[in-house]
């Protein structure tokens, strides 16, 4: 499982990552369950994507369902079309991430709700948890959006 403290070895984060108008400045990653990390963006010779799936919200167990840009699913197909890396699950897009230099990524769609997140986004506002999110900026790495108790609160 990825978390905070247990990040990919090939992991190295963009500078700058803009996530449905959001920005998000000095590393760090768009959401946390806990200390889980449901997707996480790196750069390389190519984007890389990891991506995991809520497979029991009462535990907070999650599955791997893309490892570094590959499926680790047969319901999960990713796929690269006009530079813009694309996870698909049974017909839907479900994230859409661009790499606009060396340092920085673009989110321009993401939609966790098949994989058992209530976020979802496009290019202009981020959805979380009911909440509507829209050109907004952190600085200083860490999460932008956190769901549930890290395991030094329970």
């Amino acid at each position: 499982m990825i978390t905070r403290n247990n990040l990919p070895e090939n992991y190295q984060p963009f500078d700058t990552l803009i996530i449905c108008s959001n920005t998000l400045k000095g590393g760090g990653h768009l959401v946390a369950v806990g200390d889980t990390l449901p997707l996480v963006i790196g750069k390389g010779e190519k984007l890389k994507v990891w991506l995991q799936a809520l497979a029991n919200a009462q535990k907070n167990e999650f599955v791997l369902i893309v490892e570094e840009s590959i499926s680790k699913h047969p319901a999960v197909k990713v796929y690269e079309e006009a530079g813009v890396l694309n996870v698909m699950i049974s017909g839907e897009i479900i994230l859409s991430v661009e790499e606009k230099s060396s340092d920085s990524a673009v989110i321009s769609k993401l939609d966790f709700r098949p994989i058992g997140l209530n976020l979802f986004g496009d290019a202009n506002s981020l959805n979380a948890g009911g909440g509507i999110f829209s050109g907004n900026t952190m600085s200083g790495g860490g999460t932008l959006i956190g769901f549930g108790a890290t395991s030094s609160n329970k």
